[in-house]
């Protein structure tokens, strides 16, 4: 039986390929006919199959699940697994891959927390790979087996859990081999998963410009690239040859006799009718991959159209009205390559609309954006402020789960998704009377966007700035808005007045990058002041100086900045004649934390304390033991109304697990820590292990659970990635984790004794009822008049995030 169930599965045509982030994979399952007048479980699957091939999934679906009922009443478990791996199918071919995942895990019979997100796994990543591998060991060798598992190893990848899905895939391969199978698709899922690595290696790559870890994820993805061609070379159909085309033009590989040879190859296929060999809705994602790959090239156009022409009637004839606007959008686009904008254009709102009427956003902002471009092309600002208005609408439905999961718009955000909203805000900046509240408003859409994706979570619960002002009173705000070749500066005042300016960014990268080089460096220390102030002027000139005389004197003074901007010490900005800190009380907004605003009251002191100040089994590298560590837990104790403290070799991974349940408003971490662009390489060092931003939110997710809040998360011997732009989004993303609303970190690693005075004064201004912002305020200005600790490399690092009070 067994063999007969794996040569149906063996014998099926299955398409797997990228487009519009489409991963299909169907089979079909066969039961021995018998002359009834109901439909047997056999028939029930044949006919779910036929439906899935027309591109009817939600009957497909009902009509599986009538076949596993059947099998149940037969008791035919080989039976009842093959149908729950056909429902997977129905549901991959509907983009439910959660819901696919967890049907998966039925048939295979496995656990729950195979299947949980990233931002909701109960294990941190470690434990959570060796839980997965473990589970595996159990997997019967029986054919069945691998096409479940492979199906798994599909469904996880497109939940972004790319590191699972190469485990069970490794495993399906594994048994396949015991059991002497030939697979190709299974060899299909593997290349695709090597290709996903190789996506967030290149993303790392971009997003860094330290030269060891450039390196590191340029020979990743190096490999990775070359891992995947070599297994799409292995297999010869059409889903790899369209796979491996697509891969050669992204990756800008120079090999012109490889890509023609496949184009060719494939193109003779197309007319030898191969692609309608392939099920129905398949073929048309097949034709239109392929007319994508030779508009990437420019070439062979009048082809690329016949395709698109030819994929759209299919798309007619099935009704699938998201595969009809997938083939409108590509026909718009070849117009649009030929010269032909009337017939673009037509077809782009044809394709909008369709794919509005279906709620199929994801694709929709696409069309919106396009056609946005078009209008702003063509000086039609106001049509092309109500198309934009849409796409960012249309990103804003699927924001929690598009840009979390899928695996092609999470490791290219910044090609897809951020440029839609900051061409957004350039035409609502361009009008004669910008309305500036609807631009902070997109910028924090953006900006949460951009933090969902860098957690891989849902939807972040957000405050905006401008609805706090009914509940609290803002100080005076500074929003910097990183545009495509500009920076906005926007200024909102306490009385809600608004005034702007805006420079070249290329003016403002230069310094801005000098400055963190040097304050990143080992030795800033010693640098003399003459070596930065200029950087800490010029920077302070660019972005504050035109709109100083709309400043109070003093005072607090709020800070919403892009990405871009936030490894910048504010500090240590100079205005001619003082730093910034003289003036002015100063923190970094973040709107996710704002909805709790709550003033952290003397009496309510408590700390559970982490710390580390010998050196332990987890440091590494340049992580030197931190003595002064000791004397920090003093003074925190003496000013604290409570402390619960793990020291040195108690705070273990473990420990710090059972530990972060105690329902206390303060946690306080002294150990080496780093954050980083990559939620991978954020981290804290916990005396046994690091804790990865991934791990860390497991265990911030068990104190939420309990529903006690952290009011203040300190951490004090932290650093930014040396060289990564974007680590400070690390920062962002622990203070999301873990709930807390106001975070206290370090942009650099600060001298362990400096850091234990400087802490001994701000719990102390804590203990005297002074706001948080103001008493890390004093403690750094105390800081600085000390001779021995004057130097910025002392008191300049530390920022706080959140609220302010």
């Amino acid at each position: 039986m067994a063999r007969k169930w794996y040569l149906f599965f063996s014998r099926l045509s299955t398409l797997k390929y990228l487009f519009f982030g489409i991963f299909l994979s169907l089979l079909i399952i066969f039961y021995p006919v018998q002359t009834i007048a109901a439909p047997t479980p056999g028939q029930l699957n044949q006919r779910g199959f036929t439906q899935l091939h027309q591109g009817l999934t939600s009957a497909a679906l009902q009509t599986w699940e009538s076949a596993y009922r059947a099998y149940k009443k037969l008791n035919d478990t080989e039976g009842m697994t093959g149908s729950l791996i056909n429902q997977s199918l129905a549901l991959q071919a509907n983009a439910s891959y959660p819901r696919a995942c967890q049907t998966l895990i039925q048939a295979l019979e496995m656990e729950n927390w195979v299947c949980q997100p990233i931002h909701l796994q109960r294990f941190p990543r470690t434990e959570y790979q060796e839980r997965l591998n473990q589970a595996l060991q159990n997997q019967p060798l029986q054919k069945v087996q691998v096409v479940g598992l492979r199906n798994l190893g599909d469904v996880l990848r497109q939940l972004g859990k790319v590191d699972a899905s190469s485990i069970v895939l490794h495993k399906a391969w594994e048994i396949a081999q015991n059991l002497g199978l030939e697979n190709p698709d299974l060899l299909l899922s593997l290349a695709n998963t090597e290709r996903s690595f190789y996506e967030q290696a290149k993303s790392k790559y971009k997003l860094t410009d330290e030269p060891l870890a450039k390196q590191k994820a340029l020979n990743t993805a190096q490999a990775k690239l070359l891992t995947s061609l070599e297994l799409y070379q292995k297999i010869n159909s059409i889903p790899a040859q369209l796979n491996q085309l697509h891969l050669l033009l992204k990756s800008g590989n120079t090999n012109t006799h490889l890509i023609h040879s496949l184009i060719q190859e494939l193109l003779a296929k197309e007319k030898e009718n191969k692609f309608s060999e392939l099920p129905a809705i398949e073929s048309i994602y097949a034709r239109l991959h392929l007319a994508q790959c030779l508009i990437e090239i420019n070439n062979k156009l009048p082809t690329a159209l016949t395709l698109s022409q030819k994929a759209l009637s299919q798309a007619e004839k099935l009704d699938n009205q998201r595969a009809e606007s997938l083939a409108l959008g590509t026909l718009a686009n070849i117009y649009s390559h030929l010269g032909q904008e009337p017939q673009s254009i037509k077809h782009l709102q044809q394709a909008m609309g369709l794919a509005q009427s279906v709620q199929a956003w994801d694709i929709a902002y696409q069309w919106q954006w396009q056609l946005g471009q078009f209008y702003k092309k063509t000086n039609n600002i106001q049509s092309a402020i109500k198309v934009y208005a849409a796409a960012v609408y249309s990103l804003d439905q699927v924001r929690g789960s598009i840009l979390s999961i899928n695996p092609e718009i999470q490791f290219a955000f910044n090609d897809k998704v951020e440029p839609v909203y900051q061409e957004y805000m350039e035409l609502l900046l361009s009008q004669k009377k910008p309305n500036f509240r609807q631009v902070i408003k997109i910028h924090e859409q953006l900006k949460l966007a951009e933090l969902e994706n860098f957690l891989q979570c849902g939807k972040i619960p957000s405050f905006s700035l401008l609805d706090a002002q009914n509940y609290v009173k803002l100080p005076p705000t500074i929003y910097l808005i990183k545009l495509s070749n500009k920076t906005e500066v926007i200024l909102q005042t306490s009385q809600g007045k608004f005034y702007n300016h805006n420079l070249d960014t290329e003016l403002i990268d230069y310094p801005i990058k000098e400055l963190i080089n040097l304050v990143q460096n080992q030795n800033f220390n010693y640098f003399a002041e003459t070596d930065f102030i200029l950087y800490a002027q010029e920077i302070y000139y660019l972005l504050l100086s035109p709109i100083k005389e709309h400043l109070p004197k003093t005072g607090n003074l709020l800070f919403v900045l892009d990405t871009y901007f936030q490894n910048l010490p504010f500090s240590l900005l100079h205005d001619g004649n003082n730093y910034l800190i003289h003036s002015y009380i100063i923190s970094v907004a973040s709107s996710f934390q704002l909805s709790q605003q709550q003033v952290l009251k003397p009496g309510n002191l408590k700390a559970l304390i982490a710390a580390i100040s010998e050196e332990s089994p987890s440091f590494y590298g340049n992580f030197n033991p931190l003595p002064e560590v000791k004397t920090e837990i003093e003074n925190i104790r003496k000013n604290a109304v409570y402390t619960s403290e793990l020291l040195n070799n108690q705070f273990t991974s473990d420990r710090f697990r059972q530990k972060i349940r105690q329902p206390l408003p303060i946690l306080h971490i002294s150990t080496h820590a780093q954050f980083s662009s990559d939620p991978e390489q954020t981290f804290i060092l916990a005396w046994d292990r690091p804790m990865n931003l991934l791990d860390l939110n497991t265990l911030f997710k068990q104190r939420q659970n309990s529903q006690s809040s952290i009011d203040l998360l300190v951490l004090s011997a932290c650093q930014t990635a040396k060289g990564d732009r974007r680590s400070a989004l690390g920062i962002a993303g622990l203070a999301t984790q873990s709930g807390a609303r106001s975070t206290i970190a370090s942009l650099w690693l600060v001298n362990s004794e400096s850091t234990a005075l400087l802490m001994s004064k701000f719990y102390q201004g804590l203990r005297n009822g002074l706001p948080k912002a103001e008493a890390l305020r004093q403690a750094q200005l105390d800081l600085r008049s000390h001779a021995q600790y004057s130097h910025p490399y002392y008191w300049a690092a530390f920022v706080l995030v959140g609220t302010w009070d």
